[in-house]
């Protein structure tokens, strides 16, 4: 009599990933799924890592196979300059439900030193304010005499439209106006008016006081809604 296959035992250091939070996963040189851990398995509409070994995005029970020629094209990248990405991704996924994750992507070496793949770990972005803790860390070095207060973190009042939110959030994400502009599919000058009105609002005289007034006024950690509407994969900077 005839079993099936059981699934190939996974090896102990890819299942030492099951005890990191957030989604862990590598995949080869061709962009196969080697492993992923059961938190990005279930995100994507798999029911244990070994369901996941051998398909690649393009075969997932997820909308997001909609992006899988960007993300292989990330993995690539990673692969052929040793250098590693950091990715805003939004999607609706399995379950129906849109979620927005930070991914970042390094390369994978082998015991000689090779590169055999790309390794990803990916943190949902939901009330967590990754940016404003790197703000405030900052702050705090630089300005220790403040650290002990809170008066400067306080609630903004500043209302935003729709399309402010989206060029700010792509802003303290380090996306330049051109990449906005294509992100939102609008003309850079169209983006420009918009940095015009966020510096005007924020009372900044530069793009880099307006990130950092942002920040300050906890708009790190905000997602604006308008996004969690449509797909993106945007690398952004180091």
């Amino acid at each position: 009599m005839n079993h099936p296959l059981s699934p190939s035992p996974v090896p102990p250091a890819l299942s030492m990933l099951e005890q990191l939070p957030g989604c862990w996963g590598c995949k080869d040189t061709h962009s196969v799924f080697v492993y992923a851990n059961t938190e990005y398995c279930r995100l994507i509409g798999l029911e244990q890592p070994q369901d996941c070994i051998g398909k690649t995005d393009y075969d997932m029970p997820s909308p997001t196979t909609r992006f899988a020629r960007q993300f292989q094209a990330q993995d690539h990248y990673v692969m052929e300059t040793g250098k590693r990405l950091r990715v805003l991704d939004i999607h609706p996924y399995a379950n129906g439900r849109w979620y927005a994750h930070l991914f970042t992507k390094t390369p994978w070496y082998n015991d000689k030193g090779e590169v055999c793949g790309v390794m990803f770990c990916g943190q949902e972005l939901s009330d967590t304010a990754i940016l404003e803790v790197g703000h405030w860390i900052c702050h705090a070095v630089t300005h220790p005499e403040e650290a002990q207060t809170d008066h400067h973190h306080h609630q903004s009042h500043i209302h935003l439209t729709a399309r402010e939110q989206e060029v700010l959030f792509l802003h303290l994400h380090g996306k330049k106006p051109q990449i906005i502009a294509n992100t939102l599919s609008v003309s850079v000058k169209t983006i420009e008016n918009h940095f015009a009105h966020l510096r005007e609002k924020f009372e900044a005289d530069s793009k880099a006081a307006l990130l950092e007034r942002a920040l300050a006024q906890g708009f790190g950690s905000a997602i604006p809604e308008s996004l969690l509407t449509q797909q993106l994969s945007v690398v952004l900077r180091d």
